[in-house]
């Protein structure tokens, strides 16, 4: 039979553990929220870069089709998919392009908003009033189809550089 001194002993190494693995998993969820957060943020930024530049794009130029088309030239550039124009992208492409073709067109027709007043670019759907949200439900169904978030393809491993010393 222990001793009481022993019971006592076991008991407090019994709280030990219990402590030490209440700080692992507060630790492990703090980490995760961090990682979360992390994401957001990087995410936040990447559409910030993506629809701030097709933004800049659709003002410098008033013909639709044309601005429609150097937007996503752009994007794409960027992405790292294509080095000219849209024709570089497969066939695969083509749900893509369906869905930021009619956000590129927002974003020209906030830019110029008397063309599409005045009818000179007729469409035959309503423009999409936010471009934002839209780009939000296209990162949605991107993420769903493809399995991974849209604004993941703009990461790019950069290899470590070394350091010289001379």
């Amino acid at each position: 039979m222990p001793s009481a001194a022993e019971t006592l002993i076991a008991r407090l190494q019994a709280d030990c553990t219990a402590a030490e693995a209440a700080e692992r998993s507060v630790r492990a969820e703090v980490e995760a929220q961090l990682k979360e957060a992390e994401r957001v943020r990087a995410f936040a930024w990447r559409r910030l870069s993506a629809l701030g530049d097709m933004a800049r794009i659709a003002a410098l130029e008033p013909d639709r089709e044309l601005a429609v088309e150097r937007q996503l030239v752009a994007l794409f550039r960027d992405i790292g998919w294509i080095d000219g124009g849209l024709d570089e992208l497969g066939e695969g492409a083509r749900p893509l392009l369906d869905w930021l073709r009619p956000i590129a067109e927002a974003l020209h027709a906030t830019a110029f908003p008397a063309a599409a007043e005045d009818g000179e670019a007729p469409t035959d759907e309503a423009p999409i009033a936010d471009p934002i949200a839209a780009f939000r439900a296209f990162e949605a169904w991107y993420e769903a189809d493809r399995g991974q978030p849209f604004l993941q393809v703009f990461e790019r491993y950069m290899p470590p550089t070394p350091l010289v010393e001379f």
